[in-house]
């Protein structure tokens, strides 16, 4: 019997708008959620995707390596954040806030990656 291997994805499939949308993942600049929707900010696009998914079930199917939750309502990708001040990360023309409780594990992968 051979084990399977996890494999690395790169891509989600996601319901929007009564369509399946493939998302790459490094376009992926951050997540918002609003109650039972997740909204999908991506590279290269005006408007972001909106989908029916809570942001807790999306956390889950992202690579914890390369997002991190930074407040109740934001996932960031930690390869699109351009610099992070005191209370606020700046990804492209968004200030994302981050929250008291998500500060120390963005401490922690920021770290990582210094």
């Amino acid at each position: 019997m051979s084990k399977s291997v996890p494999q690395r994805r790169d891509f989600l499939f996601i319901k929007s708008e009564y369509k399946l949308v493939r998302i790459n993942l490094p376009e992926i600049l951050f997540l918002s959620g609003m109650r039972d929707y997740t909204q999908v900010y991506l590279k290269g696009r005006a408007a972001p995707l909106t989908t029916l998914q809570n942001l807790k079930e999306f956390e889950g199917k992202l690579p914890n390596d390369q997002f991190i939750r930074v407040h109740r309502s934001y996932i960031v990708a930690l390869s699109q954040v351009d610099y992070i001040s005191r209370n606020e990360i700046h990804i492209a023309s968004y200030n994302i806030p981050i929250g008291n409780a998500f500060r120390g594990g963005l401490n922690d992968a920021v770290e990582k990656h210094s």
